[in-house]
């Protein structure tokens, strides 16, 4: 729908602005008027008069999309003041000798006041239009930095696995037939190996990406705690055949509020982590219990540690710290990241702390569900 004037086309939004200005001069120059009349029952100097429709043509120039309202303005103000305020009263004509320079300086005074308040208003509004391009640009070249980090950080980490992968399979192409068994169950091994920790990367990394775009859709639903433990604990359990995990359920059955699948990711790139930092001999620790409201899920390894001054770091997308994993890559520091988005999404909380005597405790919390005993 739109509305026509003198011909042209104007969006319901362009006469709102008209209107909305035209009514800011018509209640300003009202008033200065109204004002005007309260000075003169007072008998107070025309100077002070003029000076209302000078005030006038200021706040219009504020209040207004365009100069153009400031210049009718001013013309209007001196039309007001000697129909109202020179004598004869009432009458556009004027007796006094000294009227036509009167209103000749106070047309140009209001004139000039106005324009500088409208360039005033306008240098304010180019200074936050540059302010948020800043802002923005900032933004982009953080964005872009930050993405420049992601390519360089998975170039690097997946040269590694890649090359061990094309490296043993070229072996196998090319002397698999003078090879024993032990030494093909070895290069299977390590294809494998590697090829789990690429699929863990990706899975990491993708994760990643759409929690920080937005499109992760969360599915929460009411899940027994026990059944996502032991999802995660079996899929740790392939990718580390040889690692021991310990399960402590408390003999407690927990009702959590949380989205299955990301709560198994986020058990796993824990385990991950613990069986990455720790030595080979040792077991990793999970345990359940209930706190209130709140059900807290704790992994813990016997490994070496996180420094202190790393501690408020750890959760920051592609942080990697300091310390070396057992197979000594260092990885792109996803997985904690990664862990604390999916919990915070759910409403929980993940915290880091020292094990003793050595290794790291990390604990996150689900908030408790009910289960309808009537399904």
């Amino acid at each position: 729908m739109s509305i026509f004037k003198n011909g042209k086309s104007v969006s319901k939004s362009a006469a709102f602005a008209l209107l909305k200005d035209l009514s800011v001069c018509l209640l300003v120059l009202t008033g200065a008027t109204l004002l005007g009349c309260i000075f003169k029952a007072f008998h107070l100097a025309d100077a002070d008069i003029i000076l209302l429709y000078i005030i006038a043509v200021l706040v219009i120039s504020i209040f207004t999309s365009k100069i153009h309202y400031c210049l009718i303005s001013s013309v209007i103000g001196v039309v007001l003041f000697n129909y109202f305020f020179t004598y004869p009263e009432f009458s556009l004509s004027a007796h006094g000798a000294g009227y036509p320079v009167t209103f000749v300086t106070m047309f140009i005074t209001a004139l000039i006041a106005g324009t500088l308040a409208n360039q005033l208003k306008r240098n304010i509004l180019i200074a936050e239009q540059n302010a948020r391009e800043k802002e923005e640009a900032a933004l982009l070249a953080q964005n872009e930095q930050l993405r420049a980090n992601m390519l360089r950080s998975i170039s690097h980490d997946l040269r590694t696995p890649l090359t061990s992968i094309s490296g043993n399979a070229s072996t196998l192409i090319s002397n698999g037939n003078t090879l024993d068994e032990s030494a093909k169950n070895q290069i299977y091994t390590d294809i494998y190996s590697e090829s789990m920790w690429l699929i863990e990367m990706v899975e990491n990394l993708l994760y990643s990406t759409r929690i920080e775009d937005g499109k992760m859709q969360l599915t929460i639903t009411v899940e027994i705690l026990d059944d996502i433990v032991r999802e995660a604990v079996k899929h740790v359990e392939r990718t580390h055949p040889k690692r021991s995990i310990k399960v402590d359920m408390h003999d407690e059955i927990v009702p959590v509020k949380a989205d299955a699948s990301l709560i198994v990711q986020v058990i796993v790139n824990l385990c991950d982590n613990a069986v990455k930092y720790s030595a080979d001999d040792t077991d990793i620790y999970l345990s359940v219990s209930r706190e209130r409201e709140f059900a807290v899920i704790t992994v813990s390894d016997n490994g070496i540690g996180i420094p202190e001054e790393e501690k408020e770091k750890v959760f920051d997308m592609f942080f990697t710290g300091s310390r070396r994993s057992s197979d000594s890559r260092s990885g792109l520091g996803l997985g904690l990241a990664l862990c604390k988005s999916i919990i915070s999404s759910h409403g929980g909380t993940i915290s880091i702390s020292e094990n003793t005597p050595t290794g790291t405790i990390v604990s996150f919390t689900l908030p408790i569900g009910e289960v309808d005993l009537n399904e």
